[in-house]
């Protein structure tokens, strides 16, 4: 019986360390799936961005309904 438990404590052991490399704490980055390569979002060089963009400009586009979908139109 004790021989026994010297045995196995090895095992039990190998069992946990390989379950702890397969579970590993996640980045918020990581999480949201978000690489190295993407760029930074800067608030103001977004703000800049979409104040140069032609807001006036733009026209209405109906989207595709399911069939038996109402529609909305009366």
């Amino acid at each position: 019986m004790v021989a026994g438990s010297f045995f196995l404590t090895p095992g039990t052991a190998l069992r946990y360390e390989r379950h702890d490399r397969k579970v590993k704490q996640m980045s918020k980055e990581e999480e949201l799936g978000i690489g190295k390569d993407r760029r930074r979002v800067d608030i103001n060089e977004e703000y800049y961005r979409l104040a140069a963009k032609d807001l006036d400009a733009w026209e209405n586009k109906r989207v595709k309904r399911l069939p038996g979908e109402h529609d909305g139109v009366a």
